[in-house]
């Protein structure tokens, strides 16, 4: 009996010591999840606030675990102030690369205007903006970027092949000084607590630390909504030739949007390009194997202008380079008096896909998952030569 009752206590005290060592261990695998900064909001004027009663508690040069409800931020004759919901009248005023820290163990987040973020927020001061960024862990950072960046209901392995590119992307952009990305399409969408679903925390789980990786380290995993029938190679956007990012078949026919028409006035090419007096006619130099415009000359009332296509897209705001020109004479009707209405050149820009072109489509993406393809095989299609394998410090 008395052997028995031994044996019993050994197992009982064998494991309560693993329940100990795996308890101990928790918090050094939860430090292993690489942390990300996202620059969620570059503004002047701003409001951050708890999301019902559990307070926000703010650290800083001026403040030392307070707790509050909310607070206000705003420009005031080229100095940035600070003021407490409570009270309104005790203004503080922050100096340039002030910073302090904004904290909340609610899992409804923080409000920063419209928008809820989870984890910490740092706030900055800089040139009389202020920086808010955002500080949480890669996974559930994921969890939103995937839902801003596809819809949800997209196909399963659609979102998760999203989900292993986005964490590609955004650990490749580590280590800049105030923040590591940007919320907006400058990097990638993140929208906060807003975009997360069950559906894009249980893609980003069930792919948990993947990345891809090329010859060891990770790739530039650039990707675009369509491409038009045809990806892009890197050094004909951009001056960088990536071996993984070269032009592929796409599958993007479904995409309601592939098709698009953008027309300009006269009045609209006159603001849009005062120096040469507007545009009277666009001559396409080169384009791309694709069929993108890489180079272009514009003639205009006072001269001409060469432009690449990139410059071309961003000054225009088009949707892509996969485009062609058209002008058409209409009737000047901005004056009605007038009894011999002039006549104007208004230019079509008929264009196709949507983006840079480069990298892995999203609407390629959702096809070939509609189609069967599982996540890592639209990977492989879209980034040639890579590997897909759990995130390692020595991939940086």
């Amino acid at each position: 009996m008395l052997s028995k009752t031994i044996k019993i206590s050994n197992k009982f005290c064998f494991i309560g010591l693993i329940s100990f060592c795996l308890l101990q261990n928790l918090p050094v695998l939860a430090l292993r999840e690489p942390l990300i900064r996202v620059l969620v909001s570059r503004n002047n004027n701003l409001r951050i606030r708890s999301d019902k009663s559990i307070p926000l508690i703010i650290k800083g040069q001026k403040f030392s675990n307070k707790k509050i409800k909310g607070l206000t931020l705003k420009k005031v004759n080229n100095k940035i102030t600070l003021f407490f919901d409570k009270n309104k009248q005790k203004i503080y005023d922050l100096k340039n690369k002030e910073k302090f820290e904004v904290n909340s163990i609610d899992g409804r987040g923080i409000w920063v205007g419209q928008k809820r973020y989870p984890g910490k927020l740092n706030l900055i001061v800089l040139d009389s903006e202020i920086l808010v960024i955002n500080i949480l862990g890669i996974e559930k950072y994921l969890s939103s970027v995937v839902g801003s960046e596809m819809p949800t209901k997209w196909p399963f392995e659609a979102l998760k092949a999203q989900a292993i590119a986005s964490r590609t992307y955004a650990l490749k952009q580590k280590g800049n000084y105030f923040y590591d990305i940007d919320s907006t399409q400058k990097n990638q969408v993140y929208n906060g607590l807003e975009s997360r679903t069950f559906k894009t925390i249980r893609a980003v789980r069930s792919t948990r630390s993947l990345v891809l990786i090329h010859k060891n380290k990770l790739i530039n995993a650039l990707f675009h909504s369509s491409s038009g029938g045809m990806t892009e190679n890197s050094q004909d956007v951009w001056k960088n030739k990536y071996p993984y990012l070269v032009s592929v078949k796409d599958f993007d026919k479904n995409n309601p949007k592939l098709i698009w028409q953008k027309n300009f006035s006269s009045q609209e090419l006159n603001k849009l390009f005062p120096k040469i007096g507007g545009i009277k006619k666009i001559e396409i130099l080169n384009i791309t194997n694709s069929g993108r415009v890489k180079n272009a000359k514009l003639f205009g009332k006072y001269g001409s202008s060469p432009i690449s296509g990139v410059d071309l897209r961003k000054k225009m705001n088009l949707k892509s380079t996969l485009v062609r020109f058209k002008f058409i004479e209409e009737k000047n009707i901005s004056d009605i008096k007038t009894p011999n209405l002039t006549l104007e050149k208004k230019l079509i820009v008929v264009g196709k896909g949507s983006g840079h072109g480069v990298g892995m489509s999203q609407w390629g993406a959702k096809y070939m998952a509609s189609k069967g393809k599982k996540a890592e095989m639209i990977l492989r299609h879209f980034y040639k030569g890579v590997k897909i394998r759990p995130f390692d410090k020595n991939h940086l």
